[in-house]
């Protein structure tokens, strides 16, 4: 059993690098799966999945995504086999701004509850009247964000979030803004980089760029997303021509499974969430 990893940075050359050596891997025998995967947690859980022996003779070619290269496409175009980063949401969103139906979630794993941080400030009650909040630019996070801060009292917005399309969600969609904040969308693989600008009073930071920054979500946000009945579970997805396979159901078991659920729970201490029970 043997585990590749390369690392596909944004820039146009490093890509074309990358998928031409892992084009070289033995990925397309049956029994190697070559799968995109941000960094932090994913390629950790993969990782921790394949030094296990869980998947037996299977083995993971791990394309490590870094900046802002699409694993969507990657994966649509068959350049990799699967991909583990996003939530349903973001899938749906995606699918439907692509005009395209065939990528499946075969698995669902763990929640990055998002957070609200800041160098500036230590509480919610000291964000002050026309302040600066960074959130993600991309539709359903740009929707996620907003809910967050209502979550947190500093918006309302007009539609209960149960009820609410995420993927057609704006700052329209706030009915009120008492503090007058201004809402600030950034790239998500940008925003922590961002919480030293002298503008930004806070920012909304997903989980794997917030640990990857250095920071706990657990203990370092001022504002955290509520784990209970969340809908941003980061899913195990592959074109719909590939779910019955042999190596991706053994993967879907292995990144479900209660061993990998306490993996989890000892090495993230509440910053990464399984979704499935221990037990």
């Amino acid at each position: 059993m043997s585990l590749r990893r390369i690392v596909v940075a944004s820039a146009a050359l490093t890509l074309a690098a990358g998928l031409a050596a892992c084009s070289s891997s033995e990925g397309g025998d049956g029994t190697t799966l070559r799968i995109a995967a941000s960094s932090t947690p994913h390629v950790e859980i993969l990782e921790q999945i394949e030094n296990s022996g869980a998947l037996g003779d299977y083995d993971l070619d791990i394309v490590e995504i870094t900046g802002e290269v699409d694993a969507n496409e990657l994966l649509e175009a068959g350049d990799v086999d699967a991909n583990y980063f996003q939530h349903e949401p973001y899938l749906i969103d995606w699918q439907k701004q692509k005009g395209v139906d065939n990528l499946v979630a075969v698995a669902d794993v763990h929640l990055e509850p998002i957070g609200l941080y800041s160098d500036k400030i230590d509480s919610l009650d000291r964000i002050e009247d026309g302040d600066t909040i960074a959130v993600p630019r991309d539709t359903t996070n740009f929707a996620r964000a907003l809910y967050l801060l209502e979550s947190a009292g500093l918006l309302e917005m007009d539609v209960p979030f149960e009820d609410a399309d995420l993927s057609v969600v704006t700052e329209s969609n706030i009915k009120s803004n008492p503090k007058n904040l201004n809402i600030v969308g950034i790239e998500r693989a940008q925003i922590a980089r961002q919480l030293g600008d002298a503008q930004i009073t806070a920012a909304v930071i997903n989980s794997n760029y917030a640990l990857e920054a250095g920071l706990t979500p657990a203990e370092d946000a001022i504002f955290v997303e509520e784990a209970e009945d969340n809908p941003f579970a980061n899913l195990l997805v592959v074109r719909d021509e590939n779910e019955n396979d042999a190596v991706v159901v053994a993967l879907a078991e292995a990144l479900e499974s209660p061993e990998t659920a306490a993996w989890i729970e000892e090495n993230y201490s509440g910053s990464v969430v399984p979704v499935h029970s221990t037990n």
